[in-house]
């Protein structure tokens, strides 16, 4: 067993709740992040099998599910182990809360309606002013501040695959509520020789190969399992430098509502279309009957998909810099059982030209350029 140690810093504020939804520094989330980042980095090993990824993953991480080939029981502790050096709650509050100004994003077509880039990538812990609710100005739950710190300590086998997954956390890894939106961004110092990990990725890292597939190839599998790449270069877009988080997040905010126009464009309110491939859900206009409670079944549950286009915001020598990455895949199976057939076959004919547009627009969005490229 060896251990690796690293501070933890964040560079955006982070809604890591405890039970009470309270802002708290909190192990079970990393160690859950870090099983996100081995299964991408453990992936091509296994042929992108998820039941053989799910059994090697049980072995190394503990379960309760495994048996042998004879059906007894194969259950195991986990072979990892996380610390954090305090579990702190967060000190971030509305009264704090930005610390200074916040960009706008325009959200309606006819450019009159706006609404502060906070709200829009933070709505649930970000509220807005609300008089419904006796709200006189932005609210927010309790949060970790942007340079809270902890040390993040991992105690396991000795694996290049331990040391890959690490260094995609440092990468592309956020946590919290809304964190696929960049908030929860942290970054990584090694500690006690531990190895160092790059603070953003580069076009010549080795594992940037490693973990990327064919964009088209990766709508083959219904699960998060590899980093996209078109014609060998990774779906990695990065903004100019910041000065804080609250430039970066606006920079994110006016992306994401970019992107969102263009999958707008196929389909229309109430229907199947590409703002749906983005996740759900999508938004008052865009809700689906059949993805409601008791449509069609599993009366229970409201369709929920988490978006496969990821925010990040890392800390570079030059500022605060906002990440755009693609993790790909096809249309959860769960969720096209519940369509129609005919809006199943909107979805696999259309969702590879939705994605190429979206790919298209963000090579050509003014507050990015492509990884390793200079525009």
């Amino acid at each position: 067993m060896i251990q690796y140690a690293y501070q933890v810093r964040f560079n955006t504020p982070a809604f890591l709740g405890n039970a009470e939804q309270a802002g708290q520094w909190r192990t079970p989330p990393f160690k859950a992040l870090l099983r996100q980042w081995w299964r991408v980095v453990s992936a091509p090993s296994h042929q992108y099998d998820h039941t053989a990824l799910r059994e090697s993953e049980g072995n190394l991480f503990g379960n309760a599910w495994l048996a042998d080939s004879r059906g007894r029981p194969n259950f195991r502790r986990s072979r990892v182990s996380l610390r954090l050096d305090h579990w702190n709650p967060g000190k971030l509050s509305t009264p704090a809360w930005p610390g200074g100004t916040m960009e706008s994003v325009i959200t309606t077509a006819d450019g009159k309606g706006s609404v502060r880039a906070d709200v829009y990538l933070g709505f649930g812990p970000v509220s807005p002013p609300s008089k419904k609710q006796g709200l006189a100005s932005i609210t927010i739950r309790a949060a970790l501040a942007p340079n809270d710190e902890a040390v993040f300590r991992v105690m396991a086998e000795e694996s290049q695959q331990l040391t890959d997954s690490l260094q995609l956390m440092a990468w592309f890894g956020t946590i919290g509520s809304r964190s696929r939106n960049g908030w929860g961004s942290f970054a990584f110092t090694a500690k006690d020789r531990s190895p160092e990990l790059a603070p953003v990725p580069t076009l010549d890292h080795r594992l940037i190969g490693a973990v990327g597939r064919e964009w088209r190839q990766c709508l083959d599998r219904d699960w998060p399992h590899a980093l996209g790449t078109e014609d060998g270069r990774p779906l990695i877009w990065v903004t100019q430098p910041y000065e804080n988080w609250r430039k970066a997040m606006g920079a994110l905010a006016n992306i994401k509502v970019d992107i969102r126009r263009v999958a707008k464009a196929f389909g229309k309110p109430g229907k199947i279309s590409g703002i749906h491939l983005l996740g759900y859900p999508a938004g008052g206009h865009w809700e689906l009957p059949e993805f409601k409670k008791g449509r069609p079944s599993r009366d229970d549950e409201e369709a929920r998909l988490a978006t496969q286009l990821r925010f990040k915001v890392c800390a570079t020598p030059e500022g605060l810099v906002g990440i755009v990455f693609h993790i790909p895949h096809g249309f959860p199976d769960a969720l096209l059982q519940r369509l129609s057939s005919a809006q199943q076959q909107w979805v696999t004919a259309n969702q590879a030209q939705v994605w190429a547009d979206i790919h298209r627009a963000l090579n050509r969005m003014p507050r990015l350029e492509p990884l390793g490229e200079a525009k």
